[in-house]
């Protein structure tokens, strides 16, 4: 029985000449897969058009929940809420690219629905798209992102001299292998600490944002078996340069 679906693009492959499989985290459903056939013939009389599934647009269809293993099918699909400035600037997109493929990775480990996580990353998404400035707003969505998770960082003992990744907490001995100290480690419990709203009072250069970065991600790999650096973090690396 088809139902109206809410869903985030995060991925799409080629499949064939003229079509394509679009991976999406639906509200309902959780993450699915549908195959829209024809959508690259220039032939085509096209009811869907390819750049609705840009990474991370908000869109609504109708569809059936989809057995596992099995690929869904789209005819028709509309963005729900259309960014303003999002698609405008290479920034932002360059950032949704990197997020899509994070929470790709997150929601295929999952493989359920989860409300509280799209509504976060909706609330997410609209703020960026009404705010002028990035600053950390990657940073902080990636770390408030793993209360979804279950590996929120347990800052209890803030004084502490380390932050142990492997366990996810302070630490007032040296771990071994994997943790963050000094600046880094400070901004880690400063992100963690500020509202949303509040994040542009963090001005970081682009060599501390990086670094920041590169942590978390080391984090992500640390608690999720089949987490990969995602290749787009390469080219966010490069549109930071200049900010």
């Amino acid at each position: 029985m088809k139902a109206t679906v809410q869903a985030f693009a995060l991925h799409s492959l080629r499949y064939g000449d003229s079509s394509l499989i679009v991976s999406c985290f639906t509200k309902q459903f959780g993450l699915q897969s549908y195959i829209l056939k024809g959508i690259l013939s220039a032939k085509r009389k096209k009811k869907l058009s390819k750049s609705l599934f840009e990474p991370l647009n908000l869109l609504e269809f109708e569809a059936s929940r989809a057995t596992e293993n099995k690929l869904g099918y789209l005819n028709e699909a509309q963005i729900l809420e259309p960014y303003r400035s999002i698609p405008f600037d290479l920034k932002k997109k360059a950032v949704l690219f990197f997020l899509a493929e994070v929470i790709y990775q997150i929601v295929q480990e999952e493989q359920e629905a989860n409300p509280d996580l799209f509504y976060f990353i909706k609330q997410r998404m609209l703020w960026l798209d009404q705010e002028k400035k990035i600053g950390v707003f990657h940073l902080k969505f990636l770390l408030d992102l793993t209360q979804f998770m279950g590996f929120y960082p347990n800052l209890s003992q803030k004084e502490a001299p380390y932050f142990d990744l492997q366990e996810g907490c302070m630490s007032l001995h040296k771990p071994k292998n994997y943790f963050i100290e000094g600046p880094t480690k400070e901004l880690w419990i400063q992100l963690l600490g500020i509202e949303f709203d509040d994040i542009h009072r963090i001005d970081l250069m682009h060599q501390r944002k990086m670094k920041v970065l590169e942590s978390l991600l080391n984090y992500f790999k640390l608690h999720l078996q089949q987490f990969k650096i995602p290749k787009s973090s390469a080219i966010l690396n490069e549109v930071f340069k200049t900010s």
